[in-house]
């Protein structure tokens, strides 16, 4: 396989949804793999994307890819 691995450390996984932040707002959004890794995002398997909970007061914003 091609792709990018977790940002986890120890994980082995291939990275299937980027996570990025936007401090201003205290937000994080989760969404599919970007073509490229940018600044500042992390790239997370299934599991750990599933399991990231945001810091007291932020949100957290899911977006699915379409079918």
């Amino acid at each position: 396989m091609d792709g990018r691995m977790c940002s986890r450390p120890t994980c082995r996984n291939y990275a299937d949804r980027t996570l990025t932040y936007d401090y201003d707002d205290r937000m994080m959004a989760i969404g599919p793999l970007l073509d490229a890794r940018q600044e500042g995002g992390y790239d997370l398997c299934d599991v750990h994307a599933a399991r990231i909970q945001p810091p007291a007061g932020w949100t957290i914003v899911q977006h699915r890819a379409e079918a």
